[in-house]
This record gives C-alpha cells, sequence and structure tokens, in this order.
C-alpha cells in the first residue's frame, strides 16, 4: 500500500474478516442444533445480506458527507456486538437476531470501497482494491481455522473470540485510521452525479453502470448461494462436520489472498479490467458445475480454489469498472448503490439454493447456480472494454491530504 492510511485500512479489514470468517462454519451446525431446516439455515445467511443491503448505502452516502473514517470506526464496533450475541444465542431468533446486527454492521463495505477510491489513481485501482480483498480473504482463511477449532469446546464460543477482536480492531482504528476525504471549510454541500437522491436513482439506471449491475446480481447470488449452502452439502454427501469446513474455508481464504494480492493488479494490467472480470465469471461457473460431480470430500479443497479465483477476480474488477463510471464525489453513494443490488442478490440466492436443496435434490442449486453465472458472462461482455476516467490530479490532491493528516483521533 502506498500510505500509512491505507496500510490501517488494509488491517482494520483483515482483522474485522476474521471475527467474520470464525462464525461462517459453525452457523448451519449452530442452527441445525435448534432444529432449523435446510432452508431455515440459508435463511439465516440471507438476513445478513438483507440487512447489509438495507445499511449499506446509508453508510456510504453518510460517509460522503462528513467522512470514511468516523463510519468506519462504528462499524467494527457493531460487529462486536453482533458476534457476542452470536456467542450468547440460545435460539433461533437470537441467531437471526445476530445475524441482522452482523449485517447493519456490514454496511460499512461500501466505505471501505470509496476510502481505496479517495486514495488512489484510476491506473492502480484494481490493485488496491484486490490488496483489501487480500486483506480480507486472509481473513476468511483464518477465521473459518480458529471457528473450526474453538467450536469443539461449544458452537457459541466462536462468537466470543470474534466479539473481542472486533473490539480491540474498532480501538485501533479509532486510534490509527487518517479521515481520507479533504476537509472543507464551511457546511458541506454535496455535488457530483448521485448529489440528490433522483441522481442517484438515474445514475444507477443509467448505461453502463445498470448493466454491470445486472452481472453483479446474477453472479453474487449463485456465489453467496453456494456459501451458504455448501456446509449442508458437504455434510449430506460427505459427511463433514464444522471443523472440516473451517478448513475448507481457509483454504478459500488462502487462495483469495494470492488472487487478490498477486495475480489480480498483474491480469489486470496484461488484460483490463472487463477481461478478468469475465475470467472470474468462467471460473465461478466452473466450479458451480463441478461441484455435484465430485467423488468425494478431498476434492472439495481443489474445487473451493477455483471458486475463490472466481470470486477474487470477478468482483473486484466488476466494482472497479463501476467506479471507474461514477464521478469523484460519488464513490460512497453509488458503490454503496452497487452493494444494494448485491444485497438483494445475497439475499435471494441462499434462499433459492435452500429451497431446492431442500425440494429438489441436493444437485439442483449448483446447476442453477451455473446457468445464472454463464448468464452473467455472456452480459459482461457487452460492458465497454475502455472504461478508465481521468482523476488522477484529484486523486493526487486526496492522497497528499491523507499523507498530511497525523493518525492520531481528531
Amino acid at each position: 500500500m502506498k500510505n500509512r492510511a491505507s496500510a490501517v485500512l488494509f488491517m482494520a479489514v483483515l482483522v474485522d474478516m476474521i471475527g467474520f470468517g470464525i462464525v461462517i462454519p459453525v452457523l448451519p451446525f449452530y442452527a441445525t442444533s435448534f432444529g432449523a431446516s435446510p432452508l431455515v439455515v440459508t435463511a439465516l445467511f440471507a438476513a445478513y445480506s438483507a440487512m447489509q443491503m438495507i445499511a449499506t448505502p446509508v453508510w456510504g452516502r453518510v460517509s460522503d458527507q462528513h467522512g470514511r473514517r468516523p463510519l468506519l470506526v462504528a462499524g467494527l464496533f457493531a460487529s462486536a456486538v453482533s458476534h457476542l450475541i452470536f456467542g450468547l444465542a440460545g435460539s433461533l431468533w437470537l441467531l437471526f437476531i445476530s445475524r441482522l446486527a452482523a449485517g447493519a454492521a456490514g454496511g460499512t463495505i461500501s466505505v471501505a470501497h470509496a476510502y481505496i477510491a479517495d486514495t488512489t489513481t484510476a491506473e492502480d485501482r484494481a490493485h488496491h482494491m484486490g490488496l483489501v480483498g487480500a486483506a480480507a480473504g486472509l481473513g476468511v482463511m483464518i477465521g473459518p481455522a480458529i471457528g473450526g477449532f474453538v467450536s469443539q469446546w461449544g458452537l457459541g464460543l466462536p462468537g466470543f473470540v470474534a466479539a473481542g477482536l472486533s473490539a480491540l480492531n474498532g480501538l485501533a482504528a479509532w486510534a490509527l485510521l487518517a479521515e481520507s476525504r479533504p476537509r472543507k471549510a464551511g457546511p458541506h454541500k454535496r455535488s457530483g452525479q448521485a448529489a440528490t437522491l433522483e441522481g442517484w436513482f438515474r445514475t444507477m439506471t443509467s448505461q453502463p453502470i445498470s448493466l454491470m449491475m445486472v452481472v453483479y446480481f446474477l453472479a453474487i447470488s449463485s456465489f453467496t448461494g453456494m456459501t451458504a449452502l455448501l456446509a449442508l452439502y458437504t455434510e449430506a454427501e460427505f459427511g463433514m462436520n464444522a471443523r472440516d469446513m473451517g478448513i475448507v474455508f481457509s483454504i478459500a481464504g488462502g487462495a483469495t489472498v494470492v488472487v487478490r494480492g498477486v495475480l489480480l493488479g498483474r491480469l489486470v494490467k496484461r488484460f483490463g479490467e472487463r477481461a478478468v472480470m469475465k475470467l472470474g465469471a468462467a471460473g465461478l461457473f466452473l466450479s458451480l458445475i463441478i461441484m455435484p460431480i465430485l467423488p468425494s470430500g478431498l476434492w472439495v479443497g481443489i474445487v473451493i480454489v477455483l471458486y475463490a479465483f472466481g470470486a477474487g477476480t470477478l468482483f473486484p474488477t466488476l466494482a472497479t469498472l463501476v467506479s471507474f463510471a461514477t464521478d469523484a464525489e460519488s464513490q460512497g453513494a453509488v458503490l454503496g448503490g452497487s452493494q444494494v443490488v448485491g444485497g438483494l442478490g445475497r439475499v435471494t440466492g441462499p434462499i433459492w439454493y435452500g429451497a431446492l436443496f431442500q425440494d429438489f435434490g441436493h444437485d439442483s442449486p449448483f446447476i442453477v447456480g451455473a446457468v445464472l453465472v454463464a448468464t452473467s458472462f455472456l452480459l459482461a461482455g457487452k460492458i465497454p472494454a475502455r472504461l478508465r476516467p481521468n482523476r488522477t490530479a484529484d486523486a493526487a490532491k486526496i492522497r497528499e491530504a491523507v499523507e498530511e493528516q497525523t493518525l492520531a483521533p481528531d
């Protein structure tokens, strides 16, 4: 990362995602211990996404007006509360509350993306988004391993571990994270293409952003559905447990670190964002279509690498293209809007995956998901090949302002 503030953001995302990852392999088994059906289990994943979908545009627009730093810090402390509820849950309804609270805290993802957009040039934005994505991947690699290991002493215990990590992370971010937006004297006046609700809606429904949103919805719904259902599928087909799934998700996180932290920047420089986005869609399609024909659970760890490669190249490049199509004053609002669309996919994906799994056979969700991702691949080819606005000067000024700020809290 090119400045200290970005390095602090990297660490904040890393620790936050460790806390998030700790509960993921445990959640399906925790829910079924309370008698949850497959559809209810996937509904827990959808509850997180539903609340994130509501919270994300709010976080983004508020951060455009009042700065990124306070929103990021607040989100980390909110995550700590949600994980604490998870650890204390003694029923399904408390599990749902914990997931709703975690989703509200997870709405800060658009703020993190906007922070990167504030402090990078168009030329290196995909690389920096990939690095922060690598932090998320590393967290998802470490978190599930911790959660799977700790779960042998109680399915609620991973929640307490995650709560402690999130609280410490919030304190560190409060003390060290600099503001990324330049300070302006006098009252803030919104400007840019998404300055008003009408302008925001017009921007989100115009080309090429609306086409990107369709691609995002189809891909993210299939990706999230597979994430929500994978533990139930592997338990039913191969007898895998929470500790096994901790290992599987750790492999996925490790692959994500390599893809986003090492490969993504090189691939984008050579082939461009659109080509890499299509490559990611192809990888995600293959992982979905292969999953139902695996002969044993040992192969899950191999396919999950392909799954991570697809997501690790598709989603960062798509977010970068959305950023390129957005003016500098509207990054938080428009990227937040993209997360609303993604949130719809994250809500509906687990639901229809769970319903198909429960009523139409264990293989059916992966087949339907593969068809949707194949459709997103075809639509991605219609996105303009050259979409790179010249905001180098503005980004340089923003980075200079960040570097001049101290890392101490205001």
